[in-house]
């Protein structure tokens, strides 16, 4: 996250919680609800603002209109796809992503079908291009490698066993188990990269102030991404095609096995519901489906097609991560500042001042962007 975004990362937590406790409400006044507990709900999602002080930004914030114009038109569809089904919806984010799941809420079902689970997204700007998940550059390989099984864990080759990603001993003994010893000199070179960041940005005297490396930082964002975009490029060629065509397709959650929930500007798009969206999963997952990918300025662009033409490209920009590592709220103020919430409560911060605690999760960067709109318009 970028500085001053600890608000903005809890007011999109807040908006899953809101959700989950308007949809209990909609089933329970409908009288198709499981479980008896919309005011556990509430009180759930009433706490957890309290608690991080964004009851007025929430309230007030395009994250709630987009779940209150959605909300009714949502649970009719539901209830007109299943129309025999009581319903409950329970909250998942925190052990899903600890599983190495994209879901944020799962709804249950009394008509024989199994649970769904859900990806929320909800956008202010809409969902024309959606990002469907993150990382760093390393672990962006790992995915192709290893099979994730939580925040930055893995699979060993036995799959026996897991092992963290950053445990560069462990990786490079099982890179050389499933005979890729090749990508350990890229992966190597990542490594060094992220330690000259770290050591520059983190622990460097004249990386204290922001307005000192802001000019830096803007450099080595494009220059070393584009550097390691290619590096990954290159492991990358050294797969089967198979591999990372079925890869890119997990990751972006384009593989079918949860369901995509789309929030923004009061309009919505449910993967269960829509027909064109199910058509795209389709064509993607079929034997036809062919990959490429190349490089486009400090980006991987994946392209996947069939003998119908181009079904879409999926982006991922090569970057580095604030994580909201100086103190940088919107507006300039003089003096200091105590923060509040996050890392470093009850610290006093001058406005772009390092923060000890949240920048040492100053990190690498990818993400995941898909042109929706462009590409449901085909």
């Amino acid at each position: 996250m970028g500085a001053g975004s600890d608000k903005e990362h809890f007011m999109q937590d807040a908006g899953e919680l809101y959700l989950v406790y308007k949809l209990q409400e909609a089933a329970t006044k409908a009288g198709k609800h499981i479980s008896s507990d919309v005011l556990e709900k509430e009180s759930c999602f009433l706490k957890y603002c309290e608690e991080r002080g964004v009851e007025k930004e929430f309230a007030e914030s395009d994250y709630k209109k987009n779940v209150d114009a959605i909300i009714d038109d949502f649970f009719s569809n539901l209830l007109r796809e299943c129309p025999e089904s009581q319903f409950d919806f329970i909250d998942v984010e925190a052990e899903y992503r600890n599983k190495g799941k994209k879901g944020d809420f799962v709804i249950k079902f009394t008509d024989g079908r199994e649970e769904i689970s859900v990806s929320l997204k909800n956008y202010k700007k809409g969902f024309d291009r959606i990002q469907v998940c993150s990382g760093t550059w390393n672990s962006f390989i790992n995915n192709f490698l290893f099979e994730k099984v939580g925040v930055g864990k893995y699979l060993t080759p036995s799959g026996k066993d897991t092992f963290q990603g950053s445990d560069t001993k462990k990786r490079n003994q099982y890179l050389q188990e499933m005979g890729y010893e090749n990508l350990i000199p890229i992966y190597e070179q990542l490594d060094r990269m992220l330690s000259l960041i770290k050591e520059k940005y983190v622990r460097g005297e004249r990386a204290e102030w922001w307005d000192n490396i802001k000019d830096d930082w803007k450099h080595d964002c494009v220059s070393l991404g584009t550097k390691a975009a290619g590096l990954v490029l290159q492991a990358l060629k050294t797969l089967p095609n198979d591999v990372v065509k079925s890869r890119m397709i997990k990751q972006a959650g384009l593989n079918s096995e949860e369901e995509l929930l789309l929030l923004g500007k009061k309009k919505y798009l449910f993967s269960l519901f829509d027909e064109n969206y199910s058509k795209l999963l389709k064509r993607l997952n079929s034997k036809s489906c062919r990959i490429k990918y190349y490089i486009r300025g400090k980006n991987i662009v994946f392209s996947f097609s069939d003998d119908d033409g181009e079904i879409l490209p999926v982006e991922i920009p090569f970057t580095l991560q604030k994580n909201g590592a100086w103190y940088c709220p919107p507006t300039r103020f003089s003096g200091t500042k105590r923060k509040a919430t996050g890392k470093d409560k009850g610290r006093d911060f001058a406005w772009g001042q390092r923060r000890p605690g949240k920048s040492k999760e100053l990190a690498t960067s990818i993400n995941t962007f898909i042109p929706l709109k462009e590409t449901l318009a085909k």
